[in-house]
């Protein structure tokens, strides 16, 4: 019997989609590291877009979700150790690392994640330019210089990287993370700033 093309094509796709999941080792993690992302972003979302008065209110929001999920995530890092691209795909991998970045509040558990990401990048495991962002976090927050120049302050509404190690080799650096240029860089974060508080 000849079976129509449709058919087919239905299969196919439902046979790749079968192999997609089950190169996932553990599909409920990935949902709930996606779930704490989704919170994550909607209360940053709002700090950043939220009228001047309301901003102090959407802080205090903002850091008591960050706080309230860190629990959460060193469960997961205890049971799971880190979550890379093979465990949970490399969206929720990513997610995951997300999350961790804003746990500044905990810098011993940022050390242990970093840590843990080292390898998995080496083994292409994980992003290296989500590697470097936390090394910087991480580095500032224990009151060193950064590697990456990827945490900024600004000056005159401008875009200049916080205290940053050799800072005439950080394109080299950066390269090998598949980073851009830092002038690209504080380019984009100048423009960001700009618009997200526009001149009175």
């Amino acid at each position: 019997m000849k079976i129509p093309l449709v058919h087919l094509l239905f299969m196919l796709v439902f046979s790749f989609s079968l192999i997609a999941q089950e190169s996932i080792q553990f599909p409920a993690l990935k949902k709930q590291i996606d779930s704490l992302k989704n919170v994550d972003q909607r209360v940053q979302h709002d700090f950043i877009n939220g009228s001047t008065e309301n901003r102090p209110m959407l802080e205090k929001i903002e850091r008591e979700t960050f706080v309230r999920h860190t629990p959460i995530l060193k469960d997961i890092f205890k049971k799971y150790g880190y979550p890379d691209f093979d465990k949970v795909g490399k969206e929720s991998s990513n997610n995951f690392w997300l999350c961790v970045q804003h746990c500044d509040h905990d810098l011993k558990f940022q050390e242990e994640v970093l840590e843990a990401m080292f390898p998995a990048v080496q083994n292409k495991k994980a992003d290296p330019k989500n590697y470097a962002y936390l090394r910087d976090r991480v580095n500032l927050n224990s009151g060193k210089a950064q590697v990456y120049g990827t945490q900024v302050t600004y000056k005159d509404r401008t875009a200049i990287p916080k205290e940053l190690i050799d800072p005439e080799s950080v394109n080299k650096r950066r390269k090998e993370v598949g980073l851009p240029p830092i002038e690209e860089y504080l380019n984009m974060m100048t423009e960001m700033h700009r618009k997200m508080n526009p001149e009175k």
